[in-house]
């Protein structure tokens, strides 16, 4: 027991590090200068927003009215929740160049689990889940 608490302790300390070690797999926009980076994220956000914009579609055509007023009412309420959830992500960068880039990149993640969320919820309402 004596050795399980510290090795827990470190396990947890290392977590963000590993994290961010696996991020790179993922992020294609890791390599090259920080204008590049930027370059890049900018376009990951761009696929990321048209595969929202797909996926509400879907989902829009497949409600009722009544529904449909209730999920433009949530998009708008999401927006402003990933604006606000990015900015503060980003904001531990404050002044520092790869703020912008931090920011971007959690949008484009965002962005893209919430297209995920939305795809989910049409195959569920069609029955194709």
């Amino acid at each position: 027991m004596k050795t399980f608490v510290p090795t827990v302790v470190i396990l947890l300390l290392l977590a963000p590090a590993l994290r961010t070690r696996g991020q790179s797999a993922t992020d294609p926009c890791t390599e090259g200068t920080s204008p590049q980076q930027l370059a890049c994220a900018e376009r990951e956000l761009k696929a990321a927003s048209d595969q929202l914009t797909r996926a509400r579609a879907e989902l829009y055509e497949d409600l009722e009215p009544r529904s449909r007023v209730k999920f433009r009412a949530a998009e708008r309420l999401w927006l402003r929740y990933r604006k606000s959830n990015c900015a503060a992500e980003a904001s531990i960068y404050e002044g520092g160049t790869i703020q912008p880039l931090v920011e971007l990149r959690c949008t484009a993640r965002v962005t893209r689990e919430r297209a995920a969320e939305l795809k989910a919820q049409s195959q569920t309402l069609s029955g194709t889940d």
